[in-house]
């Protein structure tokens, strides 16, 4: 069925949910993202071509993302590749057994002690010291959950603590063995002389066990995995704040440091360039959720943005004349869509290092119109190519030997929906 037909139908249908129960809260799933705009009055709305371009552009910067995603959203007991000789599959099937848990702040052992610290702060602390992740805030039904708040919202007693845990904090292995600590404190106390030697032994060893059993056998403190020391490195992230304070100005990420002068300018030489930090100034579609990216200063000429094509600015036929300092990734589709800038936005994000960006090539089997290329124009190392996956002479000229990911996307053409009625509607 065509996915714009689809949308067509879901968009009717979702107006007259809304006309007969004007109150009813209303999720509608939307294909394409430049429908959006017709069902803004939704409480949510998913568009697939969103989640998929970016959940694409994620598994470049870190393997299998999709499968973690996929393992979250199944219960898992956190077992599943602990015999892979690969460590990242190791990770991933331990960490794929959190779920996300809730309690009232006034009741929490983990969050407890930081009523009056900002939401930064508590989130950071837990994780540091319980090994738990703080993710939402939700107060009432009127204000609903809030994702990430930060640093300007202050924890109190009432708020309901989201976060995400192996098990609720009531079967952790933490209060458990705080309880037993506790339980064999008081029996110490009220036991004879002679017997308190055996009373810690016992104590101790239970304490011991417990924590030991929280962490991986091969994780640091706690069961957080830490990254090798490094004293030359800058450390990723900030002095995290008890509270917002109103002279306080967040510390840049990724501030340019004296080895990131010469930065690569993508055309085959390398020369003293800096990216700007902003939001992109050409949106996609009607609805798009804008985020600061890496940014060329002046905008790239559209006859530089094709890969294969000289022009008065270079004379580069292939990938590998650019010279580029990173493996490119290469993205092969039929058509350049508006939910393929959500493939880009990822990977030129402010939170990526500058020396770590890599080269993004679109092998397209039609050519981009003028609305797409406005909006690809302002990153840098962005390149598209009129050509096949098919065609070996197209994917050597992309770069295909030298590429670090080749994303292959499903064709428009070939896309056939199990039922053309009530197939999209939410």
């Amino acid at each position: 069925a065509n996915p714009a037909a689809v949308d067509e139908h879901t968009i009717l249908r979702a107006w007259a949910v809304k006309d007969f129960a004007p109150n009813c809260p209303l999720y509608v799933q939307i294909l394409k993202p430049e429908n959006k705009f017709h069902v803004k009055f939704a409480e949510h709305v998913v568009c697939e071509d969103e989640f998929k371009f970016a959940l694409l552009a994620n598994n470049c910067l870190c393997p299998a993302m999709s499968t973690f995603i996929t393992l979250l959203l199944h219960t898992s007991r956190g077992q599943e590749g602990q015999e892979s000789s690969e460590e990242w599959q190791r990770i991933y099937g331990r960490c794929s057994g959190n779920e996300v848990y809730h309690i009232r702040l006034a009741d929490s052992k983990f969050f407890g002690e930081y009523e009056g610290k900002s939401f930064t702060y508590a989130s950071f602390h837990a994780h540091k010291k319980y090994g738990v992740a703080l993710v939402a805030i939700g107060k009432d039904e009127v204000t609903g959950i809030k994702l990430n708040p930060g640093p300007k919202h202050i924890m109190r007693k009432g708020d309901m603590c989201f976060y995400m845990a192996i098990t609720k904090e009531e079967n952790s292995a933490f209060i458990l063995a705080k309880k037993q600590h506790e339980k064999e404190k008081s029996k110490f106390n009220t036991q004879p002389r002679s017997t308190r030697t055996h009373s810690i032994i016992a104590g101790a060893g239970t304490v011991a066990l417990e924590l030991q059993r929280s962490r991986p056998s091969n994780a640091s403190n706690h069961g957080l995995l830490s990254p090798p020391h490094n004293s030359d490195k800058r450390p990723s992230i900030a002095d995290v704040m008890e509270t917002m304070e109103p002279e306080y100005v967040p510390i840049p990420l990724d501030e340019p440091s004296e080895d990131e002068a010469d930065q690569h300018d993508g055309r085959g030489d390398v020369a003293t360039i800096d990216y700007i930090q902003d939001y992109p100034p050409v949106q996609p579609y009607i609805g798009y959720t804008s985020m600061v990216c890496h940014l060329m200063k002046e905008k790239v000429p559209f006859c530089c943005l094709q890969l294969n094509n000289p022009c008065q600015h270079n004379n580069f036929e292939y990938a590998h004349h650019y010279k580029w300092p990173n493996k490119s990734i290469i993205v092969a589709a039929e058509y350049a869509t508006p939910g393929l800038y959500n493939f880009i936005v990822p990977l030129r994000s402010q939170c990526r290092p500058k020396r770590e960006i890599n080269p993004i090539v679109l092998l397209l089997e039609n050519m981009p119109d003028e609305r797409f290329l406005e909006a690809i124009c302002c990153f840098p190392m962005v390149y598209y190519m009129v050509g096949s996956i098919n065609n070996l002479d197209d994917l050597l000229r992309a770069g295909i030997i030298h590429a670090n990911n080749v994303v292959v996307v499903d064709k428009e053409s070939s896309k056939a929906a199990a039922e053309d009625y009530m197939a999209d509607s939410g």
